[in-house]
């Protein structure tokens, strides 16, 4: 039997045929058609596409007489309405009416704006199902475009009542009977193959262009949203993108030619420290209810001037950010990039002296684990802050050295290395992040002091860099415990084995 979906296509993504459609749901149900409406309907989802993949449709629909948001839950039946006027895209959730509908998408959304993914005139006609008695059981949307070349291709959506569900169910298998399918945006995924894998016995730079380019590829489709600041993730993910590359870089000098170092990892750390400066700024911004919740004896009200003052210093910051971003600099940076990608994987086997795709995981990952055990059996309570600091870089290189090499090592068994590592990580990251946002805090303090902020902002900072002194020692604490479950001899043999000494 059928269930209930939120959508239903004509065969072939064609018209909907009105007639033939009340006239088979004309044997189970009594039909009444409504009139056909035109609303200018714009579907909207994060970057990310967060709503899609939690099975949740929202439209903003308009008409000559209203505007409204329709959020259609996965199970079909779920369907929250809410009036709206003045709403424009992009916009964080936190900015819809208060009530159910704002409720159910901000833990969903989070901190990513929605965006219009599509937006277009569509002509919609309500159909109601009555049974036998005249009781409404069940009804349709008919929704189909209002240009014959649309991307959208019209639809039926059936509409459960709760209490119904069996009347839904039978509307959806008669339905079906006339050719109508579910529709399914991971079907379109689906269609598409996955980048292929270079083997072990490619040459090395053919596997490292192949990753280089996934990472500019990132860095290009996240650009716009940065540059138009419509939430914090496009500046992050941009960011992840370049440190993924600098790093990508530095572990596959072996197989580089001279250039990539002279030339492109000076590039790249240039762009990295271009983005740091707001990305700090958006972490603490982003942070600030968290911090509230860390004051005893201050009120988080107390932090407000804190709050005034990260939004002027990123202003500021975020100047200088975007006109680095459309500088001749960086324009040149990513037009010389390209090329000197495909340059990268036009590489001649024959007779090269270049590794193999798996002869260089193998080293790498070798390697890596090595210092990463070596520096962290060296440590004890007395060793100072940059051992740790050290450390940390060191099992961010282990960790990128199994993504960039995901290609050509066992699937599983890499998984489980992430784990193990991720545990030792954020540890060493809870270190690193209390020191630098310890002594950002007691900058910040001296700079609003200049200002002339108020006493009671300065001591709740205060607080603040106190509660934070203790996480770092806690960090440091917990620093064995987590540094002996990454080297127990399960661990151990399993990145032994990723580096080809199983």
């Amino acid at each position: 039997m059928t269930s209930p979906s939120a959508a239903l296509l004509a065969p072939d993504d064609g018209a909907l045929d009105l007639a033939a459609v009340v006239k088979a749901l004309s044997g189970s149900f009594a039909v009444v058609t409504g009139g056909a409406q035109v609303v200018r309907q714009a579907r909207l989802d994060t970057f990310d596409h967060r709503l899609r993949d939690a099975g949740l449709v929202l439209e903003h629909q308009v008409t000559a007489a209203e505007g409204r948001l329709v959020l259609i839950g996965p199970d079909a039946v779920t369907t929250r309405v809410t009036p709206v006027a003045g709403l424009s895209w992009p916009a964080l959730a936190g900015a819809l009416p208060e009530g159910a509908l704002r409720d159910a998408l901000a833990p969903v959304s989070g901190i990513r704006a929605l965006m219009v993914t599509s937006e277009e005139r569509r002509r919609v006609r309500r159909v109601e199902l009555h049974d036998q008695d005249g009781k409404t059981v069940a009804r349709l949307q008919l929704d189909e475009p209002v240009a014959k070349t649309s991307a959208v291709p019209a639809e039926v959506r059936v509409l459960p009542l709760r209490g119904y569900d069996e009347a839904a169910r039978r509307t959806s298998t008669i339905l079906a009977a006339l050719g109508l399918r579910p529709a399914s945006d991971d079907a379109v995924l689906d269609d598409v193959p996955p980048p292929a894998s270079p083997d072990r016995i490619a040459p090395a730079p053919v596997l490292l262009a192949g990753v280089l380019r996934e990472f500019l590829s990132a860095m290009q489709a996240n650009l716009p949203g940065l540059l138009d600041d419509v939430d914090t993730e496009f500046l992050h993910d941009f960011r992840v993108a370049v440190r993924r590359t600098r790093s990508t870089l530095k572990l596959g000098r072996p197989a580089l030619p001279d250039e990539m170092r002279s030339r492109w990892e000076p590039a790249f750390k240039w762009l990295g420290d271009l983005t740091t400066p707001v990305r700090d700024l958006d972490v603490y911004e982003l942070d600030l209810p968290v911090m509230s919740g860390w004051l005893v004896a201050a009120e988080p009200a107390d932090l407000g001037p804190f709050a005034a003052h990260l939004r002027r210093r990123r202003t500021a910051e975020r100047r200088a950010l975007v006109r680095g971003l459309r500088s001749a600099r960086f324009t040149r940076l990513v037009a010389d990039w390209e090329p000197a990608l495909t340059d990268l994987a036009d590489v001649d086997a024959e007779g090269s002296t270049v590794p193999t795709a798996g002869e260089l995981a193998d080293r790498i990952i070798t390697r890596t684990f090595r210092r990463v055990a070596r520096d962290g059996g060296a440590i004890t309570p007395d060793s100072p802050a940059e051992d740790l600091h050290s450390l940390r870089k060191r099992c961010k290189e282990l960790r990128y050295s199994l993504e960039v090499f995901s290609g050509v090592i066992d699937k599983a068994a890499r998984k489980q290395a992430v784990t193990d590592l991720k545990g030792l990580q954020d540890v060493l990251g809870r270190f690193q992040d209390s020191e630098v946002q310890r002594h950002a805090l007691r900058k910040f303090a001296e700079e609003m002091v200049t200002d002339g902020t108020s006493a009671g902002a300065v001591l709740a900072m205060g607080e603040l860099v106190g509660h934070l002194d203790g996480e770092q020692d806690r960090a440091h604490q917990d620093f064995q415990r987590a540094f002996g479950r990454f080297v127990r001899p399960s661990s151990t043999a399993r990145l032994q084995s990723l580096g080809g000494r199983g």
